[in-house]
């Protein structure tokens, strides 16, 4: 008989919240009239005016593990909506809880999860690194891009240290952080696109994104020179 896969909960999880938001989505285009720019517009507008729109953009982060969401996107529009330093700290108290969440979530649905986030090429022999000194080898791994969560799913699987993990989480994220956020402060105003138009671009937070995504990959492969990673080129 074969083993049901333990990530079927999420799958399963995944797949309604999806469901429920784009039935959501749906239903509200069909007794409103509105069209996709509308409703974008409207959404943009309520995350930005309202008292608890940073909040919910928080908690959006926060839930990403289940909808199984590019975390890199949703930073992009934190950066976009609220500017690099009220943005980062939107994204920074999501992504956190998003780590703890998904973090949980190993330590949950058991070793198996944890057999398939260490098998990842770029996680593969790393299990007795972590153990040893969680600390600098989640750091490590952070500046060197490895995914988001299959460093958190790994970190839960096995057992580190949550705040050594969610330390190292912040500090290895931020180079990241602020080159998404910046190319996001560079987009101008989108509800141009209800006009047919191309939002415009601030060309100085461009080239900002752009010269940290420079250093940024610089430092990333200054760090799997220094300490490589196992199944990943060095």
């Amino acid at each position: 008989m074969s083993q049901r896969s333990p990530r079927t909960p999420l799958r399963w999880i995944a797949g309604a919240g999806w469901a429920a938001l784009l039935g959501g989505y749906l239903w509200t285009v069909a007794t409103t009239g509105r069209t996709p720019i509308d409703v974008l517009g409207e959404v943009v507008a309520f995350l930005v005016d309202h008292p608890v729109g940073p909040l919910l953009y928080a908690l959006a982060c926060a839930v990403r593990p289940l909808f199984v969401f590019s975390s890199s996107v949703l930073t992009v529009g934190a950066g976009h909506l609220y500017g690099p330093a009220q943005g980062w700290l939107v994204v920074t108290a999501g992504h956190l809880a998003g780590a703890a969440l998904a973090y949980a979530l190993a330590v949950a649905f058991g070793a198996e999860l944890a057999g398939r986030a260490l098998a990842h090429p770029r996680l593969r022999g790393v299990g007795g690194r972590l153990r040893r000194n969680a600390f600098a080898a989640v750091l490590t791994l952070r500046l060197a891009f490895v995914p988001y969560d299959a460093v958190n799913y790994a970190a839960g699987a096995l057992r580190l240290p949550l705040r050594a993990f969610l330390a190292a989480t912040l500090l290895g994220s931020l180079p990241g952080a602020f080159t998404f956020l910046l190319f996001g402060a560079s987009i101008g105003d989108l509800s141009v696109l209800a006009e047919g138009r191309w939002p415009s671009v601030d060309p100085w937070t461009l080239a900002a994104s752009a010269a940290l995504l420079a250093g940024t990959l610089t430092v990333s492969w200054a760090v799997r020179r220094r300490s490589p990673l196992p199944g990943a080129p060095s």
